[in-house]
């Protein structure tokens, strides 16, 4: 597996460490995934968040590295697309968010491209892990009840549906968007199905996540979360620079495109009712507990 960091996790490849006054050289440092479970942080290159981050990760048993956000697509990588982004989501993208979404999905494309079962847990530079919580068990958690996507964030309360205690904390899923992206597990298997339903970049990455009714990423999560959200301001933008504004045609679609989804994400959450019966029993046989 290949990522462009700029420094390794505890336990890792030995990286150059910058001079005093200096930025230390990138480069493609290939990364073998020995461990079932590894940990990627997105961050910008020159983000001050850095220093902290490494703090808070070198405690941590699992390895881990930095990944340079992007501020564009690459090459390779699903278009911005500012007609579908005005018709569906109401206006175009801003450059930060098309950059955010990029970012996620290059990860996730690495990922899925691993040839065994991996998983990887994802969090923006924004957050504080909880460094005595046990991220290797959650994976436990997930192959045990075939959970292959899990969110340890959430920006809002969504209407969610309680599935089991597991000690102190409790297994839910989220019945409509919570939105963010701040963290959260996911399995190479589940990386790849994700990616074959998103053809353009049309949306804010949280919200092309949260479709589960079109993407198949069901939200569970684990609450209280074993992570927060750091009090300082966004490096998303939300403001488009593009000034393109929806027409009447747009809205027209909009209303019938966002009548099927409602109708698609009810459908979705009444089948998913066997899927937590079986998760309850799974997590309840496995005896986990956080």
């Amino acid at each position: 597996m290949w990522l462009k960091v700029d420094a390794v996790g505890k336990n890792k490849c030995d990286a150059q460490k910058p001079d005093s006054g200096h930025t230390a050289p990138r480069e493609e440092i290939g990364i073998a995934m020995e461990f079932e479970l590894s940990l990627v942080v997105i961050s910008f290159p020159d983000s001050v968040r850095r220093e902290r981050l490494r703090a808070n990760l070198e405690p941590l048993s699992i390895p881990w590295r930095f990944f340079d956000a992007l501020r564009e697509p690459r090459d390779d990588q699903p278009r911005y697309n500012n007609t579908e982004s005005v018709r569906f989501w109401g206006r175009g993208l801003s450059k930060s968010e098309i950059g955010c979404a990029a970012s996620h999905l290059s990860i996730l494309t690495e990922l899925a491209k691993s040839r065994q079962e991996n998983w990887l847990l994802v969090i923006e530079d924004d957050v504080f892990l909880d460094p005595s919580f046990d991220y290797g068990t959650l994976v436990r958690l997930c192959k045990t009840s075939r959970i292959g996507y899990l969110r340890l964030y959430a920006r809002h309360a969504a209407r969610s549906r309680h599935i089991v205690w597991l000690g102190q904390r409790e297994l839910i899923r989220f019945k409509k968007a919570p939105m963010g992206t701040q963290a959260y597990l996911i399995s190479s298997q589940k990386a790849r199905s994700f990616l074959e339903t998103v053809r353009t970049i049309s949306r804010p990455i949280d919200w092309e996540m949260d479709r589960f009714w079109a993407n198949g990423l069901y939200n569970y999560a684990l609450f209280p979360f074993p992570c927060l959200e750091l009090g300082s301001s966004s490096s998303v933008n939300k403001q488009s620079e593009f000034d393109k504004r929806p027409s009447v045609y747009d809205r027209v679609v909009w209303f019938f495109w966002k009548s099927k989804e409602a109708l698609r994400r009810l459908l979705t959450n009444i089948y998913l009712l066997r899927q937590d019966a079986v998760v309850r029993k799974t997590s309840k046989q496995g005896k986990f507990e956080f």
